[in-house]
């Protein structure tokens, strides 16, 4: 009897006694992940004029225990071009109990890079935390996200035109290049030309231009698409200066960019007209001496006749 009573006091003592697991989990692992949403991929801040790459990403580490956790850090990036460069604090330490927020800054250091990698296309960082005690290490976690570039659109025209005047009435070639200083592929949307002072001077053929897919240029060896248009004088214009502005407006981004180029006009006839005038003003001048000299012998002619019949008359009466 003793002995039932001994075990059941014994079982009410073992049930008061604090479960000294539920006060010290054993589950305490710390926890680390992203702060920044990279889900499901993450694309980075780009400054397009001077193509640099610069961002931070957020992470964080949450400590449940009753001591402070150290921790060492490392990042790296599965790209083989190594686009970015990374800052961060190579050893943190999180107090006990807090859940403490850390930063990796990211900078590009090569523009030619920067702008030569596809926005198509997406690249990994792998940040490790590696819990330390001393010099021996406890445990390792990782995360990961995946990068991209963003889509960057830059269509910018340049014209080859000719140095010399062109002759009213005629007609000549010139060429419309398509640079495209992006990192996607683009196109010409609206292509508009404007002819300032000039009512009388066309330009024409560069439709042939629009809805073209130009590769960026400069990458990969790729060239400006080339285009060839016409400058169309009418025969009845005046000799002029006229400035031509040719604008074509992006199928990415939709902002228009220009080409301001001059044309020299000469009327009809220009300068060869100035030869002729002289050529023939001596024709003309030609002409009237030679009317002159025609007219000499009609004059000798009537004296001729003039005195023959003086002479006649003369004899007549002499008879």
């Amino acid at each position: 009897m003793r002995g039932k009573c001994f075990i059941v006091f014994l079982s009410i003592l073992i049930s008061c006694v604090p479960n000294s697991t539920a006060q010290f989990p054993e589950n305490n692992e710390w926890e680390f992940g992203w702060e920044t949403d990279v889900e499901p991929s993450y694309v980075l801040m780009l400054d397009s004029d001077k193509w640099e790459l610069e961002d931070t990403l957020y992470f964080f580490v949450e400590n449940p225990r009753m001591s402070d956790l150290s921790l060492t850090i490392s990042v790296e990036f599965d790209s083989e071009d190594e686009l970015l460069e990374a800052t961060y604090d190579e050893e943190i330490t999180i107090a006990s109990e807090e859940n403490k927020t850390f930063d990796v800054a990211l900078l590009s250091s090569n523009p030619d890079d920067v702008r030569g990698f596809s926005p198509e296309t997406s690249f990994s960082i792998k940040i490790t935390a590696t819990e330390t005690a001393g010099s021996a290490e406890l445990s390792t976690k990782d995360i990961e996200a995946d990068l991209k570039v963003p889509r960057a659109h830059k269509l910018i025209p340049e014209a080859t035109t000719p140095t010399y005047a062109i002759s009213a009435g005629t007609w000549v070639e010139a060429t419309l290049h398509l640079n495209n200083m992006g990192n996607s592929v683009d196109a010409a949307k609206e292509i508009e030309a404007d002819v300032r002072s000039c009512p009388l001077l066309d330009i024409t053929g560069l439709d042939s231009a629009l809805n073209v897919q130009v590769e960026p240029t400069g990458v990969n060896g790729q060239e400006a698409e080339s285009f060839t248009f016409r400058i169309e004088p009418s025969s009845a214009h005046p000799s002029r200066t006229c400035e031509v502005t040719i604008s074509v407006t992006s199928e990415g981004d939709n902002n228009q960019r220009s080409v301001v180029f001059d044309i020299e006009i000469t009327e009809e006839g220009g300068s060869d007209s100035d030869s002729n005038s002289g050529a023939d003003s001596g024709s003309s001048s030609s002409g009237s001496t030679e009317e002159d000299s025609s007219a000499l012998p009609s004059v000798s002619f009537m004296t001729t006749f003039i005195l023959v019949g003086i002479a006649a008359l003369s004899r007549s009466k002499n008879d």
